[in-house]
């Protein structure tokens, strides 16, 4: 049995095919297109970058300068971890500060600015045993150290003296015309 031609449908108006093959490659890419531009708008904020991490400050502990007597080691304070406190290093001050001479008492008691000795005397280090006497641009144990003057040292008293962590302090010059401020727990007349 073979079909009439007259019988066969008409593909005018009914074509099975209902897009054109160009669209089955172009909705995809279309699809894909659209999808990542909606990703992009959601996910990327145009115009936005991401912030460079801020940097956190690291602790350096900085040690203080040993106290006038002499010790075997120094020690360290440990702050619980919840306490610790960044230690700042401030830029020392150096100044030169006039002193009238101090009339000479005799109270006898340390730290009592009772002048042992007055200015032109002749003193020298003795008592640290061995580890020398700092000289400090300022009266205390705090202030920027100069130098450290040895053991049996001869110096010259200049002024003082000044009370400054419960010990009287002088300021002297040693044999190489450095100037500075001893403490005189460990100072004896010269002989």
């Amino acid at each position: 049995m073979s079909l009439d031609a007259s019988k066969r449908p008409s593909r005018r108006g009914s074509n099975p095919d209902l897009w054109p093959k160009w669209m089955w490659i172009a909705v995809p890419v279309l699809v894909v297109v659209v999808v990542a531009a909606l990703w992009w708008a959601i996910f990327a904020e145009p115009g936005t970058t991401t912030p460079a991490p801020t940097p956190t400050p690291t602790q350096k502990v900085i040690p203080t300068q040993p106290a006038e007597k002499p010790t075997p080691q120094q020690t360290v304070e440990s702050l619980p971890a919840s306490e610790t406190r960044p230690v700042l290093p401030t830029a020392p001050t150096l100044t030169s500060t006039p002193i009238a001479p101090s009339t000479p008492t005799s109270s006898g008691v340390e730290g009592s600015s009772g002048a042992k000795y007055v200015p032109g005397d002749k003193v020298q280090v003795k008592g640290t045993g061995g580890a020398g006497l700092n000289m400090r641009a300022q009266p205390g144990t705090d202030k920027p150290r100069i130098k450290t003057l040895p053991e049996g040292a001869v110096i010259e008293i200049l002024g003082g003296p000044s009370v400054a962590n419960n010990m009287d302090w002088y300021q002297v010059r040693d044999q190489a015309n450095a100037e500075g401020w001893v403490a005189d727990t460990y100072l004896s007349a010269a002989k």
